[in-house]
């Protein structure tokens, strides 16, 4: 059995990200990287965007081949990891057992699919992998109608994109809210008014029941009786965290991998960061899993310094973002479902959303179209809880 110092489970930014933390923090040991994708890391925000609308045909890559052999690591791509046993200290990939003094998981998360008829069709795609992207790419070439499924950041991006692409298009959602997850009725209803401006049709309160086609996709209908002719669908309902490999492991799991601020599971020796980690956020005093760039960045440098026996850990305002017909929006802390939502603004003129939790205080706020400083201020009034009558005041 091959022993590394550090074995690294996942090809994402996250294990990109560690990596370069864990040699600039000093880790000196032997560095395994097993993914079962057949690139090397890469940033995923653009394959829903100028990756998919072939406004650049390189892979994204975090960083390129050579770092990974600067930095003493064996790439294992195309590779899975079946098990991991946490009492030998070893994952098994393929026949073969690899041990480990430190283990760091960081598989990500894979699009849920749809449990309808028609599913497995030709022309029914997800978005995840760069060959996701590029395959919805040339499916795009030869199709005149697209429908997407989903209004979350998947589908809001990959619908505006292909509306770009000059395909006519249809988003399916099941309710009435586009970026639900936001909580802003205000920034939905802007949002219908721009798809229908760029000449998307939204077809909202519909539930997919079928996708229709003799082998290869003709049209998906609805609970609600709706019927919308389509070559290509991409369907983008959610993720889920990949751990099916750790059943057995003793690992906990927890929609996600368990850790805590410092990305430790329950076992000694084995990390977790990235989409797959269901981490303590010790801002808000809970558990959060978060499938965005920014927090693959950010944890993946935080976990390379622990890793190292550095200082580090989970102590930031969470961010992400998203794009859609030229317009980008960010969302900074905290926008549980049940915070008080207080707008201004509008999304063409710049919009701020402040969220209150049932003490009145900040705990998030969306920005659009702001400067720098007013997100920083923004910042720094989640981290200090100001209360939402005084940051309404910026």
């Amino acid at each position: 059995m091959t022993k590394f110092d550090l074995v690294i489970v996942g090809g994402g930014l996250a294990s990109a990200r560690a990596i370069k933390s864990y040699r600039e923090a000093g880790g000196e040991g032997s560095i395994a990287l097993i993914s079962n994708d057949a690139t090397l890391p890469y940033h995923r925000p653009p394959l829903s965007k100028k990756f998919l609308r072939g406004e650049t045909n390189e892979e994204p890559l975090v960083e390129e081949e050579a770092f990974y052999a600067g930095h003493g690591v064996e790439v294992m791509l195309g590779t899975a990891v079946s098990s991991v046993d946490v009492r030998e200290r070893a994952v098994a990939v393929d026949s073969d057992r690899l041990g480990y003094d430190k283990l760091l998981l960081a598989t990500g998360a894979w699009p849920r699919r749809l449990p309808v008829p028609g599913a497995d069709l030709d022309g029914v795609l997800a978005l995840r992998t760069v060959g996701n992207s590029r395959a919805i790419r040339e499916a795009a070439d030869q199709a005149e109608r697209a429908v997407v499924v989903g209004a979350g950041f998947i589908g809001m991006e990959v619908s505006a994109s292909l509306r770009q692409l000059g395909k006519q298009v249809s988003l399916i959602h099941l309710t009435r809210w586009l970026f639900e997850q936001f909580g802003v009725e205000q920034l939905s209803d802007e949002l219908a008014a721009l798809y229908g401006e760029n000449g998307v049709e939204l077809v909202l309160g519909h539930e997919v029941s079928t996708f229709e086609g003799n082998g290869r996709l003709q049209a998906v209908s609805t609970k609600n009786g709706r019927r919308v002719e389509a070559d290509l669908a991409v369907v983008g309902v959610g993720v889920s965290p990949m751990t099916d490999f750790l059943e057995g492991s003793r690992i906990e799991v927890d929609n996600g991998i368990v850790v805590n601020e410092r990305f430790e599971t329950n076992v000694p020796d084995v990390y977790a960061a990235g989409d797959v980690a269901n981490f303590f956020d010790p801002l808000f005093g809970r558990r959060r899993r978060i499938e965005h760039w920014s927090n693959a960045n950010y944890q993946g440098t935080e976990v390379g310094k622990v890793l190292a026996g550095g200082d580090g850990g989970y102590d930031t305002v969470s961010s992400f973002f998203t794009e859609v017909f030229g317009i980008t929006l960010k969302l900074f802390g905290d926008a549980r479902r049940d915070a008080q939502v207080v707008v201004h603004g509008s999304l063409r003129e710049g919009m701020i959303a402040l969220y209150g939790d049932e003490n009145e205080d900040v705990i998030g706020a969306l920005s659009v179209g702001q400067p720098e400083e007013i997100e920083e201020l923004l910042k720094n009034c989640i981290r200090q809880r100001a209360p939402l009558n005084d940051a309404i005041t910026l």
